[in-house]
């Protein structure tokens, strides 16, 4: 009978000596499999400018100041190839990727609205019937807010798992608040344009916070009704013409041209003031006020930050993206945050913060001004081509109201790209979805109008083929997208077929997911990176600095290059 591999008894020092032995030996071999954590941030700062495009920090960086952007692009990690990984390219799932690690494909947010399929109504990303405003009427829409429609956790939702940490999470929009913030944040809190105010709603917290009530009360969105937003730089710093094609006004406004006042109208509220760098500067200093009313930074545990800054957006729906506006209000932000970052240094100390900044999407060029640099910009009239699609199959396969959403007259409405059969029609005259696609498919490509067209079963099974293809199925959510989605062709937007004013974003290409990302903090090496980076990479990259475990559903990598 074979005796024992060891001669003798182990003794529990014996035991250790040999484990220890067995573990330097592994380490000779193959090398330490996990480095030390690295010391822990007081205060993580996560900052997204809604349609900050790339090619902005590139374009300016030479009228930037030294404290500003050029904190972040000379002495953080630059992404310069960063994209968006899936379409549709919108502020909701760009704030609920950037945060979680996954696509709309797992987290949910398919768009800022989708149509519900359970109850036959449009639904709002962050709308919750279930809970009342706080800070505003009880029954105020505004109010009735929450992160309950978003599918998993994000860095917020493991940073309170990991250390307890106090999360904050805020923004003019209300889902720029809601859904990086995760969970159970100490507090969210948007603008409402109606009183001027930020509010949150009782899933959060009963009532607001004495910090957030004295922020109300010094009534600075008020003040800032009446100014006027002049050029920051003399006028030929700005290399565009300021009436460039298809640029809009601003509320109140009858020319597109600068200088610009800040004009209330009864029906809008305080929204013209989001339109402008006045917008930036009220979050910004609701921001300080956050830091100062929660004293975050200041404990011995991280803190988190989240900030959205919206205004780029409102204005660039309105001039498009090579417009002196669109250059102005960006040049205007970098001196914002110049004095925000001088002020968190001033608070918890610049070598205690990690910083981490990015952009919700893109923007399309408007088409006009498109066409005037001799690209394919159209405003394609989508609308009256629903309108020939449902005539198109009545014709096929008889009368019948072939999609749901449909408004009088059987008309199909187009969510973000998406459709959604009326199945039991389908049921009914024997026809396999599948069938009908195929259909709608050919219809689609004949009208010159659309660059692809997917269904359901295709996007479900992963037969999406090349970049497009790829970024539409991580954006197809089985329980939430609809059954047919079109992509327009480059430089298209939806119009009425003849020339119009503003732009818009959402597609595939990469005006829209080609964004900056961009890394502050002690973790982090110092340089620019050309490397394949996507928006889901960055709740991993972030995860693995701090220490903590990334996501559930994440599904980027982290980019450990630029990780001391």
């Amino acid at each position: 009978m074979g005796g024992s591999v060891y001669s003798t008894p182990l003794t529990p020092n014996l035991m250790k000596f040999k484990f220890l032995a067995c573990a330097l030996s592994l380490s000779l071999c193959f090398g330490s499999t996990h480095a030390a954590p690295p010391k822990a941030p007081k205060l993580v700062v996560a900052i997204v400018v809604d349609q900050l495009r790339y090619d902005y920090l590139e374009r300016f960086h030479h009228q930037f100041t030294e404290g500003g952007f050029r904190l972040l692009t000379d002495q953080g990690a630059f992404m310069t190839f960063a994209q968006y990984d899936y379409s549709p390219t919108i502020t909701a799932p760009g704030h609920a990727s950037y945060f979680s690690g996954s696509p709309p494909m797992a987290h949910g947010i398919i768009g800022n609205e989708w149509f519900d399929k359970r109850t036959g109504q449009p639904m709002y990303c962050v709308s919750d019937p279930d809970v009342t405003g706080v800070g505003t009427a009880p029954d105020a829409k505004a109010g009735k807010m929450s992160p309950r429609n978003f599918i998993g956790a994000t860095v917020a939702d493991q940073m309170r798992l990991h250390w307890g940490s106090k999360v904050v999470a805020i923004s003019v929009k209300d889902r720029g608040a809601i859904l990086p913030g995760g969970k159970k944040p100490a507090g969210a809190y948007w603008f409402e344009s109606a009183t001027g105010h930020f509010i949150t709603s009782s899933y959060y917290m009963p009532e607001l916070p004495d910090w957030v009530k004295t922020f109300n009360d010094s009534k600075q969105a008020e003040a800032m009704i009446g100014q006027t937003w002049e050029r920051l730089l003399d006028e030929k710093e700005y290399p565009t013409p300021d009436d460039g094609a298809g640029e809009s006004q601003l509320t109140g406004e009858s020319t597109s041209t600068f200088p610009h006042k800040v004009i209330k109208e009864e029906k809008d509220g305080y929204e013209s003031i989001l339109s402008t760098p006045f917008g930036n500067q009220l979050l910004a200093e609701f921001a300080k006020a956050a830091i100062e009313g929660e004293k975050l930074g200041q404990g011995s545990r991280p803190d988190l930050l989240c900030v959205s800054f919206s205004s780029n957006d409102y204005c660039g729906h309105k001039f498009g993206p090579y417009s002196h506006e669109a250059q102005d209000i960006t040049l205007r932000l970098d001196r914002q945050f110049a004095d925000f970052f001088a002020y968190l240094d001033k608070k918890v100390g610049l070598a205690n913060i990690a910083i981490v900044l990015t952009a919700d999407h893109g923007v399309c060029p408007a088409p006009e001004y498109a066409q005037s640099q001799g690209l394919d910009g159209a405003r394609p009239a989508v609308s009256d081509l629903m309108n020939e699609l449902q005539n198109k199959l009545v014709e096929r396969f008889g009368p019948g109201r072939y999609f749901l959403g449909a408004k009088i007259g059987f008309k199909p409405r187009l969510t973000d790209g998406n459709l959604y059969y009326n199945h039991p029609v389908l049921v009914e005259k024997q026809l396999a979805p599948e069938t009908v696609t195929a259909f709608v498919r050919e219809w689609a490509l004949s009208t010159g109008v659309f660059h692809a067209v997917y269904g359901r079963e295709q996007l479900l099974d992963g037969r999406a083929p090349g970049v497009i293809g790829q970024r539409v199925m991580n954006g197809f959510n089985g329980e939430r997208s609809g059954d047919i989605v079109f992509v327009q062709k480059p430089f298209a937007i939806p119009g009425s077929g003849k020339p119009g004013t503003g732009t818009t974003h959402g597609s595939p290409f990469s005006y829209d997911t080609h964004i900056p990302v961009l890394f502050y903090g002690s973790a982090f090496k110092t340089g620019r990176y050309a490397d394949e980076f996507h928006i889901t990479d960055i709740a991993p990259t972030l995860s693995a600095a701090l220490g903590i475990q990334e996501p559930p559903s994440c599904m980027g990598k982290p980019m450990v290059k630029i990780l001391k």
